[in-house]
């Protein structure tokens, strides 16, 4: 191959203040310098007119203003994520490569394309918690060309559960940027610095507002430690959320603070819409007055709008200790961050959480597990007389006890989360792989699609059909999907759902009817792409 391996990455954007964007951000800007690849990334919450000014090509999957059209559609979860979009770049980009590191509901349709058999898919998704659902591990990760993991917990999870079958070839974790996120030696004068006591202890986390982080559980331990601990160290102590107020599903500040009489103990971040000062304060609802302009215009940062990342050393060096305490993670990547600034972690020891708190010698919660219905995965409920002890103990260490364990949590953390080394393993992956795929100029995958199904197969022939002769992905044949429907066809109800809806021969003819002809106008388009242009790229 003459020039340069093509990669499309699948992206939420490299300009989001959410741990994919920054993930986005700081490989795929190290894999550009090396000057070794063409990049094209597809960010799935931008638009094209916002990414102009990227040094490498991208395509927002958000509709433009003008594309009415699409905007209707894009309120789908799944095409805002990218099934419609990526099949239509991919024809016209025809990638080497499909890169992707997100959770595996949002790239479960790569597995789907008509285009797999063009390119070399190589997907890190999360592991966050065991076991994992059957039709991810034998229907999904055993499908693409190469598996990463964002931990070892996932290495660990999946050789475990696939007994050495499935097996991330290599650990791409999140890295730190030392340069960025270090120690300020004078804590005392930093927290003076943004009108807080000089001599608080602030117990803080920054976390996504979701149900799987344990905010109200965090809320009632420090509620618990203010109320056992004695005056002199209760009346200095504060809780610190960098986190997003209020949003949909997610955790009611204001009735938790309410209710537990923290309304002047909790701090949060605060950012202007109008002029962008961000600073911390007592929490005082979802909006507040601006120090800096003096409008009535401060809310909470969120993933669209947060603080700069280079100004996230200002909020981390505020914490004394950090607390990651969530029922599991697929990362969890505000730890590293912390403990890059030298902040002590205490993080639920579940998940990739222990793998990280293990990494910096920080204070493990241990988890109380149980399994959750909605995932038929184990997570971790609350320890919260662990946390307390944790917290009780932290509180008592002397000056010196927490000035040698800021410096040995930020020497463990940088040595081991490396920006460098994460774009190294995705770059030596990306330079191991040989093009042993089909050609993008290769003649119609797909054949005109029956207009009709035989009516005299019993359920497994009738499946083996629906996926040789109507899809044409011979990949599933006895495979967990196909198997999941000849069981819900004998039973005549769909299981696999867990509808129970009724299930035939002639629905299942008309649910992948819609599937195979859009693989069959994919590939059409390929062809349209091929003979029109000749090679194209974005």
């Amino acid at each position: 191959m003459n020039r340069k391996k093509r990669i499309l990455f699948l992206t939420e954007s490299h300009k989001l203040a959410s741990g994919f964007g920054t993930y986005s951000k700081e490989v795929l800007q190290r894999l550009h310098k090396t000057n070794k690849y063409d990049i094209l990334e597809l960010a799935c919450y931008a638009k094209s007119s916002d990414l102009t000014d990227s040094k490498w090509k991208v395509v927002g999957v958000a509709p433009e203003d003008h594309e009415t059209d699409y905007a209707k559609l894009h309120k789908d979860p799944l095409v805002q994520w990218g099934v419609i979009k990526f099949d239509e770049v991919c024809t016209q980009y025809q990638p080497d490569i499909v890169a992707s590191y997100r959770d595996p509901w949002m790239d479960a349709y790569i597995s789907d394309s008509v285009l797999l058999p063009f390119f070399n898919w190589v997907w890190m998704p999360t592991i966050d918690s065991a076991p994992q659902k059957h039709e991810w591990v034998y229907n999904l990760f055993n499908r693409c060309d190469s598996l990463l993991a964002y931990s070892e917990y996932g290495i660990r999870t999946l050789e475990k559960e696939t007994k050495g079958r499935v097996v991330p070839v290599a650990c791409a974790y999140p890295g730190v940027n030392k340069q960025e996120l270090n120690i300020i030696p004078n804590k005392k004068q930093h927290k003076k610095s943004l009108e807080l006591p000089e001599d608080s202890i602030i117990f803080g986390t920054v976390m996504r507002n979701q149900k799987r982080k344990m905010f109200p559980e965090l809320m009632k331990t420090f509620s618990e430690f203010l109320n056992t601990s004695p005056k002199e160290i209760a009346n200095k102590s504060y809780l610190y959320f960098h986190t997003s107020y209020p949003e949909k599903g997610a955790w009611e500040f204001s009735d938790l603070i309410q209710e537990l009489g923290l309304s002047s103990k909790v701090l949060c971040t605060y950012k202007c819409r109008i002029c962008k000062h961000y600073f911390p304060s007592i929490f005082k609802d979802a909006i507040t007055v601006c120090k800096k302009c003096g409008n009535n215009s401060c809310v909470f940062p969120g993933v669209s709008d947060g603080i700069e990342h280079k100004d996230l050393i200002n909020i981390y060096n505020l914490i004394d200790l950090y607390i990651q305490y969530a029922i599991c993670e697929g990362f969890g990547m505000p730890q590293v961050e912390a403990a890059a600034c030298g902040v002590p972690i205490a993080s639920t020891y579940y998940s990739a959480m222990e793998d990280i708190v293990d990494a910096v010698n920080g204070f493990r919660i241990e988890p109380k597990l149980s399994r959750e219905m909605e995932t038929n995965a184990d997570r971790s409920g609350p320890n919260n007389e662990r946390l307390l002890q944790i917290m009780k103990s932290f509180a008592n260490m002397s000056p010196d006890q927490i000035k040698q364990k800021r410096l040995e949590t930020r020497s463990l953390c940088i040595n081991k989360y490396d920006w460098d080394k994460t774009a190294k393993v995705w770059e030596k992956t990306f330079d191991s792989i040989e093009n042993k795929k089909l050609p993008w100029d290769s003649s119609a995958l797909m054949k005109p699609i029956p207009n009709d199904y035989p009516k005299n197969l019993n359920n497994l022939q009738f499946m083996e059909w629906i996926f040789s002769e109507l899809v044409q992905d011979k990949y599933h044949l006895y495979n967990y999907k196909m198997m999941a429907y000849v069981k819900s066809l004998d039973l005549a109800v769909r299981i696999f759902d867990k509808t129970l809806n009724p299930i035939t021969q002639k629905s299942v003819f008309e649910e992948f009817k819609g599937l195979s002809s859009k693989r069959f106008n994919i590939d059409q388009l390929r062809l349209q792409t091929i003979n029109n242009s000749g090679e194209s790229n974005v």
